[in-house]
């Protein structure tokens, strides 16, 4: 497992960088790429390997990654520090960073039975009137919760399930007896 804190203090120093050269997008998808090839690709071994000369996998990363140079810079630093198998949680604290500086909110809808296209926007347009951001949703299916959904945006839940309305009228007839 890696270290949370140390990916977000590189995370964060890429992203005053992107947010100061006006390029957000373009980080966000070249640090994608970055982490799949330093921590998720066959070659992830190599770029962790510490007995492996620095400058050979420096040769390597040029060879195989097409980004520009200061991410590119980002990535040999990720090598030469020996967090090569960090790079997946910098990018995902960069999108962490980026998502909150352009007012972006992430959102998980777990529903009974799948939802339409149309029903999903509608939930998207709903929350996000509600938060004064705009909101993704991403959706889960548990046909356990019988009905109703559950939504979580970040450490918020609104939990209105038929599941969970039925255990509390379950509870609350317990307690008239």
């Amino acid at each position: 497992m890696g270290d949370k804190a140390a990916a977000r203090r590189y995370a964060q120093a890429a992203f005053s960088i992107a947010r100061d050269r006006n390029e957000i997008p373009g980080w966000r998808a070249e640090l994608g790429d970055v982490a799949t090839v330093l921590s998720e690709s066959q070659l992830a071994p190599v770029f962790a390997d510490p007995a492996r000369p620095v400058d050979e996998k420096f040769r390597l990363l040029e060879r195989v990654l097409d980004v520009s140079p200061l991410v590119t810079n980002l990535a040999k630093l990720l090598v030469q520090k020996g967090r090569a198998a960090d790079a997946r949680d910098v990018a995902e604290a960069f999108n962490q960073l980026a998502d909150e500086y352009e007012g972006i909110a992430h959102a998980e809808v777990t529903t009974a039975v799948p939802l339409g296209s149309d029903q999903l926007q509608a939930i998207e347009s709903r929350l996000s009137a509600q938060l004064g951001k705009k909101v993704i949703a991403s959706t889960r299916v548990d046909p356990g919760i019988i009905g109703g959904a559950i939504v979580r945006v970040g450490d918020r839940l609104v939990d209105g399930s038929i599941r969970t309305r039925l255990k509390m009228l379950r509870r609350e007839l317990e307690g008239a007896r």
